[in-house]
């Protein structure tokens, strides 16, 4: 078996599966397990070094889904709701069966008084 197809064969049973690190999401109410990552948005955003004090009210959110199982189109800018709250798709990157999405929404914060 070639190193590719094992990576395939690993993504559900380790990565996505609910045992390990998956949990299960929505998007437009429609459910997918994936994995999410926060940090992972963070580093990406500020060039790889975390600094949670840059911030433009911007939240953003990696998810790791099985390539074919997102139940939206995968499309930069496509808008949906992600757990309820209102996102659009940033990034989209495909990896050995394996689809990272890159999540973006304004989040406003509250004011420092």
């Amino acid at each position: 078996m070639a190193l590719q197809d094992r990576i395939r064969e690993d993504v559900h049973r380790v990565f996505l599966n609910p045992e390990h690190f998956a949990e299960r999401h929505t998007w437009n109410g429609r459910p997918f397990q994936c994995v999410t990552d926060e940090e992972e948005a963070l580093k990406r955003r500020n060039n790889n070094v975390v600094d949670i004090a840059w911030s433009e009210n911007i939240a953003e959110i990696v998810l790791y889904v099985a390539k074919g199982e997102f139940p939206g189109r995968l499309q930069p800018n496509d808008h949906g709701y992600f757990d309820r709250r209102p996102m659009k798709i940033l990034d989209v990157q495909d990896n050995l069966g394996m689809v990272s999405i890159t999540l973006t929404t304004f989040n406003p914060r509250e004011m420092q008084g």
